[in-house]
């Protein structure tokens, strides 16, 4: 990767190392980033330009390397994410709910830029009638989390007037939430709506859990 990053420089005399290191470093923090987001053109120019280098530096570290031109994202994820991804129990929920607002917002025409518009309100009648949870995330909490999924770039635009909050949802969504993990969420969901699981009895969904709800799936 040192003989990489050195070509690289050698062959580009505008392009400095430690500009390539942002750029990675950027994307491991944030996940996702976005051609459209002024404060990221530069780390973005840079990922994209010489996503060889990226892809190979990532694939090392186990995660996967992600550009989708045709909506302007570069992203990662780690490889086999639904064993690594540990999340509490009202955030993959949440998560889960993100997804189907925004295949919904597919289905009736209303992705506007590739970001479904949505708001608190509506995110958690859909997240009750999807998951059959009938206690609502606190306000405090939703906060927390939906703050948690801009950092990844699965939101952004978040504005909160009169304890309601707006945002987008980026197409990073079908991404981190891909066919695999979806599916696994919704037996996940189905199982405790349907009261062969006690919400109480879960704090957070692990690999243990997941490979159990698949398991009921294939039954």
């Amino acid at each position: 990767m040192l003989k990489d990053l050195k070509r690289i420089v050698e062959q580009n005399e505008l392009i400095e190392a430690d500009h390539l290191r942002r750029a990675a470093a950027v994307l491991l923090e944030r996940q996702f980033l976005y051609s459209d987001a002024d404060k990221d053109r530069k780390v973005y120019s840079a990922l994209v330009n010489f996503s060889d280098y990226y892809r190979s530096l990532f694939d090392a570290m186990n995660h996967e390397y992600i550009h989708d031109r045709e909506i302007g994202m570069v992203g990662i994820l780690p490889r086999g994410r639904t064993n690594s991804l540990r999340l509490k129990k009202e955030e993959a929920l949440l998560l889960l709910t993100l997804r189907l607002v925004y295949e919904d917002a597919l289905e009736n025409f209303r992705i506007k830029n590739n970001c479904a518009y949505t708001n608190s309100e509506k995110v958690l009648a859909k997240y009750e009638v999807s998951t059959g949870v009938d206690k609502r995330p606190l306000l405090t909490e939703l906060r927390r989390i939906l703050n948690d999924f801009r950092r990844m770039g699965v939101i952004d635009d978040i504005e909160e007037n009169e304890r309601v909050i707006d945002f987008r949802i980026r197409p990073a969504i079908r991404y981190v939430l891909n066919e695999s993990w979806f599916r696994t969420l919704e037996v996940y969901a189905g199982i405790q709506s349907a009261g062969n699981l006690d919400p109480a009895e879960v704090d957070e969904i692990d690999a243990e859990e997941i490979e159990g709800a698949q398991d009921e799936a294939s039954r």
